[in-house]
């Protein structure tokens, strides 16, 4: 008797305990109920593994990859949104993103943005922020836009690269989603980007907070989730590439 005595007046002290413990574990699912749009694109989220891609890529699978859901569009309420994309090891010492708007009347492609840069040859998630300037205008609510990466192998043979790509949509945020993020904590942005899904609004989000605390395994395990809530696992545990936003 006395013993249960005493377990009974452990209990609330334990449940008060175990409360605690599970409001500090970390949100590994905050990411991982990103909710895609259900119309979908033709593009390609992953490269080809070409003979080209053998001779140039110096590992084994995972292949350059645009980070996209499986459908290949991904929306944003950013003006100028930031792009993903993982970069395996290879010989490649220059990559070319482009943006382009798709013109529906014309049944064409109108180019928007263009670059080429160097890059070190090793594996990482690179990225890419859209230029806000005068000569670029913002990302133009409702219309699609095409964008790729292509690792130049050979700069004399353009024909060789190795290319994805993929789709953007910029969206107007309703009144409600807008009311919560005023509200809601910087953690707590991701979870209602990606339940809105708002695919790039949440990466970009994340990859911020990642840069800013690197070590942070909530924030590790919630970019993994994401990630393979999209059937991006090869590629979830691969380190980020990026310089933190200032």
């Amino acid at each position: 008797m006395r013993l249960a005595h005493r377990f009974a007046l452990a209990m609330p002290c334990f449940g008060v305990l175990l409360s605690v413990v599970m409001g500090s574990l970390p949100p590994l699912t905050m990411a991982a109920d990103f909710k895609p749009p259900q119309r979908g694109l033709p593009g390609r989220r992953e490269g080809a593994g070409t003979r080209d891609a053998i001779v140039c890529i110096q590992a084994s699978p995972p292949q350059l990859t645009a980070i996209l859901p499986e459908t290949n569009l991904g929306l944003t309420t950013a003006a100028y949104p930031r792009f993903f994309w993982f970069a395996p090891k290879s010989k490649a010492r220059f990559v070319e993103f482009t943006l382009s708007e798709v013109n529906e009347q014309r049944e064409d492609q109108m180019p928007v943005y263009k670059t080429i840069f160097n890059i070190t040859g090793m594996p990482g998630v690179a990225s890419l922020s859209l230029p806000s300037n005068a000569a670029i205008p913002p990302l133009v609510v409702g219309r699609d836009y095409h964008w790729s990466v292509a690792l130049i192998c050979n700069p004399n043979d353009r024909t060789r690269d190795i290319k994805v790509d993929g789709w953007v949509q910029r969206v107007a945020p309703d009144a409600r989603l807008t009311n919560q993020l005023a509200k809601a904590t910087p953690v707590d942005h991701v979870s209602l980007y990606a339940s809105n899904g708002l695919w790039f609004d949440t990466l970009m989000t994340l990859a911020d907070q990642r840069c800013t605390s690197p070590k942070d395994a909530a924030l590790i395990s919630s970019w993994a989730a994401l990630l393979k809530s999209v059937q991006l696992a090869a590629i979830a545990e691969q380190p980020l590439l990026q310089q933190c936003q200032k």
